[in-house]
């Protein structure tokens, strides 16, 4: 049974990167970051300009051989610190982070079998916690043993007190939703009429509305079903806060939810669910920096450097997408910029978005900083197209994912993005209009907060079904289109930067930040 204590944080003596090459041998494949530049300013040419696409590809390969970034781990703060070398390694100036209180959680243990017969499980990120505390949880060495309710893809709607409920986790936001709200789409060879336009994205799912019913019912533990996702059980979900998981749970492939239920055609139901480990309190870090321009009215580019394994498109793509941006305005005069710009990398994507959360609150609602923040440029998952292949293998195609930028800029913005993305080639891109996803809090992308406060956003965004897995590897980078978006992204930046600030977007701020709900 369920035994879930609070524990007292020992103060760890973590390592902190002082430069790019202190690093010790990363965890995981791909280059070491003790390869990576020093962190002194370079004046070597592959450091200036415009960079190219080897140059943008070498930092997602600095970051996936650090290993698996998650938040509170070691290989978290290297990543944090790399992004902080180089900033300061290009230019940047006031190179610093910012900080909020967040989670690390680990599953040291987990095992699942049915009817005595092991079936191969992954447990479920961020399951069998302490509200709101630091903790410790496991089932005993031997397990919570309880009758398996089968569900399918609906919800408890009876009392499964003492059970462990079964359900098909269902992916609900495929690209077509979106149709209503696109405003162009680049796609001349007309790739995007296929079935990916139905198959959902790994973001937004059933999860959270299963959960909760199986919780509110009684039930002692879990098995998701990942009826939608190809043949893997490693889907490491995001902490959705405000869905806090107090029983175990794990999840398991579409061939083996069909096996267990097969076992279970003969009337023995039983489940035996083994799970331990621990949630602990975490430093959450953003690395911040700026290059000052005539105005403190401020660009933002952002990113995040975290991963739930070794995240070569989420978001090694994203953060390397900055670092781009970054490198080719740290090369321009400072007298060419009407606006400060403000280069930032995110960790607690995967855990709640505290610093989000955290850094939305002091730079644009309290606005204890001289910055105004008057647009925001977000780039996430550069990324081939996935999909589900034969006997639900995982193909990846020599396409792009389908990709959008959400953005709520003013007309003239907006057509300046529709002549770039065509003029750069930027195949497989849509522009969505984000007017209404902003003010309601629904953008899903990493500048949720920031757009939900009413700054003018533009967000590239792709939902590869492979983001949340252990597959987002090297290979799945969409490498030919590293430089496009750089170039897409910096055609923005400078018509903004033209623009005057009133002009640039309508700044509809969330009703939910007025309740705080936000939190």
């Amino acid at each position: 049974m369920l035994k879930n204590a609070a524990i007292a944080l020992a103060a760890a003596g973590t390592l902190l990167l002082a430069s790019c090459g202190s690093s010790t041998a990363p965890s995981g494949g791909g280059r070491s970051v003790v390869d990576a530049a020093p962190c002194a300013r370079s004046t070597a040419p592959e450091a200036q300009g415009m960079p190219s696409t080897e140059r943008i590809f070498g930092w997602i390969e600095d970051l996936v051989g650090i290993g698996y970034r998650r938040t509170g781990t070691l290989e978290g703060e290297k990543a944090a610190a790399y992004v902080k070398c180089q900033f300061e390694s290009l230019g940047l100036q006031d190179v610093h982070y910012e900080t909020a209180k967040s989670w690390n959680w680990s599953a040291t243990r987990s095992r699942l079998k049915v009817n005595g017969e092991a079936v191969d499980s992954f447990p479920v990120a961020h399951t069998y916690v302490t509200l709101d505390q630091p903790s410790v949880f496991s089932t005993g060495p031997d397990g919570l043993t309880a009758e398996i309710v089968d569900v399918g893809a609906g919800v408890p709607l009876q009392s499964v007190q003492g059970k462990i409920v079964m359900f098909d986790l269902k992916f609900l936001m495929p690209p077509a939703l979106l149709a209503l709200q696109i405003e162009f789409l680049w796609d001349p060879g007309l790739t995007t009429l296929e079935p990916t336009l139905v198959i959902g994205n790994p973001f937004v799912t059933s999860y959270a509305t299963a959960v909760e019913r199986a919780m509110e019912g009684g039930a002692v533990g879990f098995i998701g079903v990942l009826s939608d996702y190809f043949d893997s059980n490693k889907y490491y979900n995001e902490f959705y806060r405000r869905t806090q998981v107090t029983i175990p749970g794990v999840w398991v492939t579409k061939k083996e939810g069909a096996r267990i239920r097969q076992m279970m055609g003969g009337g023995n139901r039983s489940a035996n669910l083994v799970m331990e480990g621990f949630r602990k309190e975490a430093t959450g870090r953003a690395v911040v920096g700026f290059l000052p321009g005539k105005s403190k009215d401020t660009i933002m580019v952002q990113s995040h450097h975290d991963s739930v394994f070794y995240g070569a498109v989420e978001d090694g793509s994203g953060t390397a997408a900055v670092l781009a941006q970054a490198q080719y305005y740290a090369s321009q005069p400072a007298e060419s910029r009407q606006k400060t710009m403000m280069f930032a990398t995110f960790d607690t994507h995967f855990s709640g978005y505290q610093v989000h959360r955290e850094f939305v609150r002091k730079y644009v609602i309290d606005k204890e900083t001289p910055y105004n923040i008057v647009a925001n440029v977000t780039l996430e998952h550069i990324g081939k197209q996935g999909i589900k292949g034969a006997d639900d293998q995982l193909e990846i195609t020599d396409k792009p994912e389908l990709r959008a930028i959400i953005e709520n800029m003013g007309p003239t913005l907006k057509l300046g993005m529709i002549n770039s993305v065509i003029r750069h080639d930027l195949r497989r891109t849509a522009l969505i209009s984000g007017h209404v996803l902003c003010p309601i809090g629904a953008l899903p992308t990493d500048a949720g907060f920031i757009c939900a406060a009413g700054v003018p956003t533009a967000s590239l965004i792709a939902g590869p079904n492979y983001l949340y897995d252990a597959a987002d590897t090297l290979d799945k980078v969409a490498k030919d289109d590293l430089v496009p978006v750089t170039k897409v992204f910096i055609d923005l930046i400078d018509a903004i930067d033209a623009t005057p600030t009133a002009l640039i977007g309508l700044p509809l701020k969330s009703p939910l930040y007025e309740s705080g709900a936000q939190d």
